[in-house]
């Protein structure tokens, strides 16, 4: 039992809580069937504690699946989950100096290594398909329909809405995925910039947000649109 024990100091992620989880039910049931076994064979409380032990199973994997799916964003450490919450609503985060300086370094050595994979490849000369990608708009843009417009002539059939529940945003900003080419991202801010939007910023691979580019997104993004 001693591989079993958890160390509560150490569970210092969220995402640890997973596996504190799948300790206790290995935990939990042992010491059931443990107890039954000791137990006379015709005793209620035998036959209690072994269906406990096997109806535990389902509940644990149910609980686990439920938290890697609906609650994936809050399973990430805090400074991921603060930008998820920047770009999908209007309310303030702070993030210590420390988890802002690591951030950076991780989003670099992410350009880093992103630059090594893609080598030489040859820069695409022609004007991207931009109704390949998937777009959200922000409810509280005045100019929402005029977005919706420019977007049904490119050629795009749908998009997400978000910020239902906030204030509209400080600034005219849209976020934009990381893993798009650099011509795709030279026209959705030819688009922005039509559209009057005056700063742009860049949805991150752990923010669990599935579009490609946001319109109205919220945050302290400071780059502006030249």
């Amino acid at each position: 039992m001693e591989k079993s024990q958890i160390t509560p100091e150490k569970i210092t992620k969220p995402i640890q809580l997973l596996g504190a989880w799948l300790v206790g039910l290995l935990t939990v049931d042992s010491a059931f069937l443990f107890a039954a076994v000791k137990m006379d064979t015709a005793s209620w409380h035998s036959g209690a504690l072994t269906i406990a032990a096997i109806l535990n199973v389902p509940l644990f994997i149910g609980a686990l699946f439920l938290l890697q799916t609906r609650f994936r964003p809050e399973l990430q450490e805090d400074s991921y989950y603060s930008t998820y919450l920047s770009n999908r609503t209007n309310e303030p985060i702070k993030v210590t100096r420390d988890e802002a300086l690591i951030n950076m370094l991780e989003k670099r050595l992410e350009s880093i290594e992103r630059d090594i994979k893609k080598g030489a490849a040859p820069i695409e000369e022609h004007t991207p398909n931009l109704s390949k990608l998937s777009f959200a708009i922000n409810v509280q843009l005045p100019n929402k329909s005029e977005i919706v417009s420019e977007l049904s002539a490119l050629g795009v059939l749908g998009y997400e809405e978000f910020g239902e529940e906030s204030s509209p945003p400080e600034l005219l900003k849209v976020a934009i995925a990381e893993s798009i080419s650099k011509v795709e991202l030279n026209e959705i801010l030819k688009l922005a910039k039509k559209l009057g939007f005056t700063h742009y910023g860049f949805i991150e691979h752990f923010e669990e947000i599935y579009e490609d580019v946001l319109f109205g997104a919220y945050g302290e993004e400071r780059r502006r649109i030249a």
